[in-house]
């Protein structure tokens, strides 16, 4: 469980982050300002970013793709220009398998998918996964979003996408935790609420919740919107948050993203 604990750190640390600079930006930021950034369930069209075609199969047979392949569809500085792009799963770094563990444990256990999706990832497992941080180089409104690619049968991709949608339908006022027997797991969720989305990849779910930290006192409770998409057999997962304004994953790092799977 070493992978999903460091991957747990890293986005509560994003959230901490993200408090500290966008307090220290307020001044300069309007505050129904969204940067231009793709709210979840905006309901926009994906626009150019269903428009591309990387030349990469989706999917090996309806298999899945080798790390190999996810890690040349993921993003790299070059696709997104302005933003810093840091591997946290995959992509030279140690791929996380042990996550899934603590989802399939967490409460209730009919929000496991919602539990999941808020981080990044799924109840089933993956052939190859890519989890990366994509933060602006601008400090003006923190700019970012944490993207995974994780890779299926194309049969499990369906899976994730359809038990999501049926979670989040119950799960509006559920209280997300980990379980006990999973002490390092350190995120809850509250408040998960759909939203409208079309045009990306295949099938697309929205929603927004609030991430809070769980057994360590009190702890700022931050909003987070994630988006996730299924192409064939790969789900990319889209998540920002922000504890001063509506979060938004920014527009032309979705757009990049969709194109190379596309």
């Amino acid at each position: 469980m070493r992978g999903s604990a460091a991957r747990r750190r890293v986005i509560a640390v994003t959230g901490v982050a993200a408090l500290l600079a966008l307090a220290g930006a307020c001044g300069k930021a309007g505050g129904d300002d969204d940067g231009g950034g793709a709210k979840a369930g905006s309901g926009v069209s994906a626009g150019a970013a269903s428009q591309g075609a990387s030349g990469e199969p989706a999917s090996e047979g309806g298999k899945g793709l080798s790390q190999k392949t996810l890690d040349r569809l993921a993003l790299s500085g070059q696709d997104v220009p302005g933003y810093g792009v840091t591997a946290v799963s995959g992509k030279g770094s140690s791929v996380d398998r042990g996550s899934v563990t603590a989802y399939r444990a967490a409460t209730p256990a009919p929000c496991r998918p919602v539990y999941a999706a808020a981080q990044l990832g799924s109840l089933h497992d993956f052939t190859a996964q890519v989890v990366q941080d994509v933060v602006s180089d601008s400090d003006g409104l923190g700019e970012h979003a944490s993207v995974s690619l994780a890779s299926y049968t194309r049969a499990d991709a369906r899976s994730v996408m359809s038990e999501l949608r049926a979670a989040l339908a119950q799960c509006t006022t559920a209280d997300m935790r980990p379980s006990p027997a999973h002490p390092d797991a350190g995120l809850g969720f509250t408040g998960a609420q759909p939203r409208p989305v079309s045009g990306y990849g295949d099938e697309a779910v929205a929603f927004e919740a609030t991430q809070v930290i769980v057994g360590s006192g009190a702890g700022p409770a931050i909003p987070v919107t994630v988006l996730v998409v299924r192409q064939d057999a790969t789900i990319a997962t889209f998540m920002s948050l922000n504890p001063v304004q509506p979060p938004a994953i920014p527009q032309d790092v979705l757009d990049a993203q969709l194109k190379k799977l596309a």
